[in-house]
């Protein structure tokens, strides 16, 4: 099941596109977010490396250019949120199986967050982030 279809009628796989999109744009304001937090660690890292870095380091900054278009697509969306029909419905049950992040998979199905920690240990599939 779904995430959004919490709030419709759960006789079948479909969810209303409006609440499927609302959901994917608080996705996406929760990667701003997390793009937003990343830039001031970043920063420091390079003050510390300083002159030691080579000079292509320096293109982390894109990292700034990938939150503000993070920021800029949840925005977009938001608005486009507002000109869908609740009556449209998409079932996106197949769409959540084909995504690789398990965390973002089980939030889109409604599935409780077992980590006590967003922040902590995160497994996606066969990878390990810190």
């Amino acid at each position: 099941m779904l995430a959004v279809e919490k709030d419709v009628d759960n006789s079948g796989p479909e969810a209303q596109l409006c609440l499927l999109l609302d959901f994917i744009q608080q996705e996406l304001d929760r990667l701003a977010v997390i793009s937003d937090h990343l830039q001031g660690p970043i920063g420091e890292l390079l003050i510390i490396g300083g002159e030691k870095l080579p000079s292509d380091i320096y293109q982390v900054q894109d990292i700034d250019r990938v939150s503000q278009t993070i920021h800029d697509l949840a925005r977009f969306l938001k608005t486009v949120v507002q000109q869908v029909h609740p009556e449209w419905c998409v079932d996106a049950t197949h769409a959540a199986k084909n995504l690789t992040m398990s965390e973002l998979r089980a939030r889109l199905r409604g599935e409780q967050d077992n980590s006590p920690n967003e922040q902590a240990l995160m497994v996606v599939d066969d990878c390990l982030f810190l």
